[in-house]
């Protein structure tokens, strides 16, 4: 009896302790608040639009005698340098290679955030992520309370220079109703839909509101989250076919290979009805953990992520050869690209950065597109575009307008994709978390401030208390109105033409390009927190 009755303190005392530290973390969570800058979730519901038919706000601009079926391939975490026709010496991937001998490669493509939800809705709807709400990975809907105690301390230690999430959390759970999806225009057009792998735009096995059939998708197979985000739950359209995946994840790769396939064939089929198709597939590779099947584990000479990259590579190559054998080739266009740079392991071909960093390697990834007939074999771009772009592109297409009532970032990439022209100058912005941190114009990347990522203070932009501390040892002379940083300065000014490693900081040189580059970041800041969803 004592035994069980001590038992049961220990059990109170543990909880009540768990609970206290919750609550001491919430309440030093609001002395160290991340910084949103006057956002609130409430700026990003708007259940009228969500509401509404989509007809309201996209409509057919003529009745073109074909319109292209559209195929995404997305990889996760995979790094500009992991193809082997971009350098990679331990990885080789002969079907993006062969994709992009008989395609379109672009050198200076970059994802729509450096973190993967924040990434896909940027690519889904042609919005800056920021628009959306969703600046960091989205996390389980059903977190216990130590998980959440977990999120708090991490809010807490990141105001401190020890953790890089200066912003906190999203201001939503999942890609808002009211966000209009490629799938969902496309509908408008006859276009009939996949989504097909990893989704981790909102945790639908509890909050069914975001399940990607409410997102325009006629079919789903694939995951709720990330493979890491246990549990993971596997579905199979309305279905929960497995509540958690754990570590058996090597058969999932061919298992989304297999279902894409099976779609692409049934859609054909269907090609009578005058029904194109749009496939989005998502797949997990190579995100750790590294499950590569029992045909690639050990193959490559990149260890378990590059035995990834291969299985994702070998993915590739089954759907293009899919699209050949049923002679559809010359009526779909078929995109790869990644969903940011890379993480732990993984190449980012000399570009400094990772993920999650606003510097090339979190944002520039591969991207080759292929559609013969249409897109001369062989061509290699090197002007700046974004995953953004896929979204007015896919409309141009399919001849339907933009939507009329909000602001679409992207521009329509056709006169790339084919050589007959180019996109009108502009400016790409890099957000990493709320803040806008640098922009991309031309051959010019800026940066306002951000973090350098080095020794000794890796955290050293002033958004928290390290990055203060360790600005307060720059140096002024006497009498002088001069400021030598005793790590690193801002702004910061590269030509990513000539230096894609962003070594050199050439802000003092061209003081005419800082000018005009830091107008751009205010005057798209002082829009956006004017008006966050963009509204029009």
């Amino acid at each position: 009896m004592k035994r069980k009755k001590l038992l049961v303190f220990w059990a109170v005392f543990v909880v009540g302790l768990i609970f206290a530290v919750a609550l001491t973390l919430r309440k030093l969570s609001v002395v160290f608040a991340p910084d949103v800058y006057g956002l609130e979730p409430s700026m990003f519901r708007a259940p009228q639009k969500g509401e509404a038919a989509i007809t309201t706000f996209v409509s057919t601009l003529s009745t073109p005698m074909s319109v292209p079926n559209i195929i995404v391939i997305l990889a996760d975490d995979l790094g500009y340098g992991d193809l082997s026709i971009q350098g990679s010496p331990a990885v080789r991937t002969p079907c993006v290679d062969a994709l992009a001998s008989e395609g379109v490669r672009f050198t200076s493509f970059y994802a729509s955030a450096a973190v993967c939800s924040p990434s896909r809705a940027g690519l889904l709807t042609g919005r800056y992520p920021l628009r959306c709400g969703i600046i960091t990975p989205l996390q389980a809907a059903n977190d216990n309370l130590m998980r959440k105690a977990t999120r708090q301390a991490g809010v807490l230690m990141a105001q401190m220079g020890v953790v890089d999430m200066a912003g906190g959390s999203n201001m939503v759970m999942g890609l808002p109703e009211c966000e209009i999806t490629i799938p969902e225009a496309l509908k408008v057009a006859g276009y009939r839909s996949a989504a097909i792998g990893k989704w981790h735009l909102g945790d639908f096995t509890v909050l069914p509101e975001y399940h990607p059939f409410n997102h325009g998708f006629d079919h789903f197979v694939g995951f709720n989250m990330s493979n890491d985000d246990w549990p993971v739950a596997f579905w199979r359209g309305k279905q929960e076919v497995v509540k958690d995946i754990g570590i058996d994840q090597e058969k999932y790769t061919r298992l989304f290979t297999e279902e894409a396939v099976t779609f692409i064939e049934q859609s054909n089929e269907r090609a009578h009805a005058r029904e194109p198709f749009f496939l989005y597939l998502a797949h997990k590779d190579p995100h750790q953990p590294f499950f590569p099947s029992k045909e690639f584990a050990g193959k490559s000479d990149g260890g378990p992520y590059g035995d990834a990259v291969s299985e994702f590579d070998w993915s590739v190559g089954e759907v293009v050869a899919c699209v050949k054998r049923l002679g559809i080739e010359d009526n779909t266009l078929v995109i790869v690209t990644s969903d940011n740079g890379p993480w732990f392991e993984g190449s980012g071909g000399g570009l400094r950065g990772r993920k999650g960093q606003s510097y090339e390697g979190g944002f520039r990834v591969p991207c080759v597109a292929w559609w013969p007939g249409h897109i001369p074999a062989g061509r290699v771009v090197d002007e700046p575009a974004m995953q953004t772009d896929f979204f007015p592109t896919f409309m141009k297409l399919a001849s339907l307008s933009l939507p009329n009532d909000r602001v679409i970032d992207g521009a329509d990439l056709g006169p790339l994709l084919t050589g007959q022209g180019a996109v009108p100058e502009r400016a790409l912005f890099f957000a990493h978390d709320y803040d806008i941190e640098a922009v991309r114009a031309g051959p010019w990347k800026y940066f306002r401030a951000n973090s350098h990522y080095v020794w000794p203070v890796p955290l050293d932009k002033k958004d928290n208390v390290a990055g203060q501390l360790a600005g307060g040892n720059d140096y002024q002379p006497p009498g002088t109105d001069v400021t030598v940083p005793a790590l690193g300065a801002w702004p910061s000014l590269y030509n990513v033409d000539r230096d894609p490693g962003e070594a050199y900081n050439v802000a003092k040189q061209h003081p005419d390009v800082v000018g005009a580059m830091d107008q751009r970041i205010e005057r798209w800041r002082t829009d956006y927190y004017a008006n966050p969803r963009g509204w029009q």
